[in-house]
């Protein structure tokens, strides 16, 4: 092992370096707790092994600034002390000490340190190393999921859509989507699955492919809605969880909006200066075998605004645990009203993320706008 040894007496540092070098160990040493420090950032010690009274760095000094730093793989710290106090001791333990040695030194005590230093630093450094392949193993699953989400809106006369997702870790459960379909007709969704992990990203994924498939064949977004959930349902109940979806279509030679909700938070419509919830009757996807969908419609003008969202966007908490909430989200339809989608998305984002500060958020942020425009 690499080990780095900090002692201001030159006869403790020599015996103790001669003691570890007959170990067969590679063994670097310091004079104080500075040089150590400084040794440390090139060496790359598993273990260090320093006296507990030097001059300006301590031994406890020395110790706190390592557990200071978690990025680094972990070091077996040992201090060597000449103090037999138990105040003394414990002192080192709660600043991070893995074990200690008395003066003057015992070889047998010594190896038995370092047999047991072998072990613990060989555990931390290959989790450490299971946790780097998981990471990038995520990374890789966060950039099929970003390559998921649509690109450039299809341009339908009489309205103009935009959607933006963030998820809060590397991967989430949120997604949204929209096409034109082959008579000229608007079709969008949102979904949220429960839960926030790999097999979430893996299951919305799934929804998506099965979602464009029924909106392909021109069904209703009540139809959609009940043949997704014909499909995905087995799936779903193996895995313990669900999906919240809410489908629209957008005639343009009508200006209808039809739509359906499969439990999901009901999209927020601006129209005549008001402000209505679209929801309809009908379970989360997955929850029940046989779901009947309410086919609702209303109607798209200019001027008109519609606000889908996930709950990541009403629930986002400030420092303080309170939420952005729904009325909070209700008004921002209000603002920016000649803003196109895009724009207006990211005033809304905005005023979320300004409202969470600093506080780490536990659920992803979907937002999907439609604007009513002139024909």
């Amino acid at each position: 092992m690499k080990i780095l040894l900090a002692d201001d007496s030159p006869t403790s540092r020599h015996l103790a370096e001669k003691a570890v070098q007959d170990l067969g160990h590679d063994c670097r040493v310091a004079v104080d707790g500075a040089e150590a420090w400084e040794l440390l950032q090139e060496y790359d010690p598993e273990v260090v092994i320093s006296d507990w009274v030097m001059p300006e760095v301590d031994g406890e000094e020395l110790c706190r600034r390592i557990r200071a730093t978690p990025e680094r793989p972990y070091v077996y710290f040992v201090m060597l002390t000449s103090l037999e106090d138990r105040d003394y001791v414990l002192r080192g333990m709660e600043a991070g000490a893995d074990d200690y040695l008395v003066k003057p030194l015992d070889r047998s005590e010594l190896r038995m340190r370092l047999i047991a230093a072998s072990r613990v630093t060989r555990l931390h450094r290959d989790l450490r190393r299971r946790q780097q392949e998981t990471e990038k193993e995520i990374e890789l699953a966060a950039g099929i999921q970003r390559s998921l989400l649509p690109g450039r809106p299809p341009q339908v006369d009489g309205v103009a859509i935009a959607g933006h997702c963030f998820p809060a870790t590397n991967v989430g459960g949120d997604c949204f989507d929209y096409m034109a379909d082959e008579q000229g007709r608007l079709v969008t969704f949102i979904a949220d699955v429960a839960g926030h992990s790999i097999s979430s990203a893996l299951l919305m994924a799934m929804g998506r492919s099965t979602l464009r498939r029924e909106i392909g064949t021109g069904a209703s977004p009540a139809a959609v809605l009940e043949a997704t959930n014909r499909a995905m349902y087995e799936d779903l109940v193996n895995t313990e969880l669900f999906i919240t979806m809410f489908c629209a279509r957008y005639d343009p030679a009508t200006r209808t909006l039809e739509y359906a909700n499969a439990g999901h938070n009901p999209p927020f419509l601006r129209h005549d200066g008001g402000v209505e919830d679209l929801d309809g009757e009908g379970a989360a996807i997955g929850i029940l075998e046989g779901v009947e969908f309410e086919p609702k419609r209303t109607e798209l003008g200019p001027g008109d605004r519609l606000l889908l969202y996930t709950d990541g966007a009403m629930e986002a908490l400030d420092e303080g645990g309170a939420q952005f909430g729904e009325e909070r989200l209700r008004a921002l339809l209000g603002e920016r009203a000649d803003a196109p989608p895009a724009d207006f998305l990211d005033h809304a984002y905005a005023a979320v993320s300004a409202h969470a500060g600093g506080a780490p958020q536990q659920d992803d942020i979907t937002l999907l706008a439609l604007q009513g425009e002139e024909s």
